[in-house]
């Protein structure tokens, strides 16, 4: 019986017409080019959403009051004193925009709002219902308008139901949601302990969820040529990003009991090390003999017939063993041991740490920018790489209203910008 010439041998070698290619995609533009996104939001959860969008190669258009994003009051600031343009939240969370400020309570303002958005393709907002009908822009007759825009709301409690308009803050929001319960990340120091993580932290993920549910309305309406309303609530997204904590509490009834002072660390929590701390967490009783097993197999974690003692009879004194043994040596001698032993660990790094490592100088995640008052500056990259889209030129965050006229110039007729910007419309 003859062999066939196309075959696969024991080895895994192919023939030539199924071998496959070496040769590299050819990078195309960037994944969102020809976008146009137009936001009106303020703070974090939108702006993040438009974010995602203007990295990823879309243009888009951030409409400022005279006053500016609120986040540019945030503090910290990149400079001993409050900047306007120099708020670390405001630069973070507003890369490759372009900053136009209207008057929107005028209503040239709003025409050249209106205006705007006829032209975009997405619409990211954080206005409340009664906001948007204040500024003629109720989601379901700008639909009707124009309905191949996509209209994305991130608002803390959603477009419909009786706490639609309820007012509330970031911390409001982490505790509506169940989510501040389970703040228990730790954040690097200069010196000392890790601190807490801070009021926004979760702040963010409402943008996320947006950003996602926006891109896949671009898909279907590019499949059948509508838009749609995407509604996004703030503490539902918090919520459904199923942090371990709030499962936690959900299925006990309350609150995650916190762990002893002293014994704490032999279940799971920081340990500090010579130069630094670091997360160990060991709840399963493999994770634990790894723990152990790091230390030397030390003998008061056996009993008389050398038997490994189980982690929840030892408490106090393990606790202070796993405190002595890890302040002995430094972080990567401990993280690395733990790892080999298949304990769960990670160290707690300083952001000049995971800028400056080995893996984000190989994937490029950090670009540095320069800012014409903050300085240049590193800032991430969007969290995700195309190979056949090439990533989009970036900029730093915007001076406030610094493309108003050339933005607006063909919405003022019959002002020019510098009339428009006289009578208050444009800033």
């Amino acid at each position: 019986m003859s062999t066939p010439d196309c075959v696969l041998d024991c080895r895994g070698m192919t023939t030539e017409s199924t071998a496959p290619s070496t040769t590299a995609d050819e990078p195309g533009p960037p994944l969102l080019d020809g976008v146009r996104v137009v936001e009106l939001a303020e703070e974090i959860a939108g702006p993040f959403a438009a974010k995602l969008f203007a990295d990823a190669g879309a243009e888009t258009i951030k409409i400022e009051s005279p006053q500016g994003d609120a986040a540019r009051k945030m503090a910290p600031f990149a400079e001993p004193s409050p900047h306007r343009e120099t708020s670390t939240t405001w630069l973070a969370y507003n890369t490759s925009k372009r900053s136009l400020v209207l008057d929107l309570e005028s209503a040239a303002g709003r025409r050249v709002l209106h205006e705007l958005i006829a032209e975009a393709d997405v619409f990211v907002t954080d206005r409340t219902p009664q906001q948007l009908a204040d500024l003629d822009l109720v989601p379901d007759d700008l639909h009707a308008r124009h309905p191949q825009l996509i209209i994305a709301a991130v608002t803390p409690f959603g477009l419909v139901g009786n706490a639609a308009e309820w007012p509330s803050t970031a911390l409001t929001r982490a505790h509506a949601s169940g989510s501040a319960a389970g703040v228990r990340r730790n954040l690097g120091a200069n010196t000392g302990a890790p601190l807490m993580a801070g009021a926004n932290v979760h702040e963010a993920d409402g943008g996320t969820a947006l950003a996602l549910a926006a891109w896949a309305a671009l898909i279907v309406r590019d499949r059948d040529g509508h838009g749609q309303i995407v509604d996004v609530a703030s503490t539902d997204a918090m919520m459904n990003m199923d942090r371990v904590d709030i499962s936690i509490a959900h299925n006990d009834g309350g609150p995650p009991a916190r762990p002893p002072t002293k014994g704490g660390s032999a279940f799971g929590g920081r340990l500090e090390c010579s130069d630094g701390h670091l997360i160990a967490v060991t709840p399963q009783s493999h994770q634990w003999a790894g723990l152990i097993k790091s230390m030397g197999d030390p003998d008061w974690a056996f009993d008389d017939e050398g038997k490994l003692i189980d982690r929840l009879e030892l408490g106090e004194e393990a606790g202070e063993a796993i405190e002595e043994w890890a302040k002995a040596h430094t972080r990567d001698e401990v993280f690395r041991a733990l790892q080999e032993n298949s304990a769960p660990a990670g160290p707690v790094l300083r952001p000049s740490e995971v800028m400056n490592s080995e893996q984000m100088q190989v994937r490029g995640f950090f670009d540095r920018l320069d800012h014409p008052v903050a300085d240049s500056s590193r800032y991430p990259q969007f969290a995700a790489r195309w190979n056949r889209a090439a990533r989009a030129p970036r900029s730093s965050a915007p001076l406030l209203g610094s493309s108003s006229a050339a933005i607006a110039r063909t919405h003022l007729t019959p002002w020019t910008p510098a009339q428009a910007r006289r009578a208050g419309v444009i800033g």
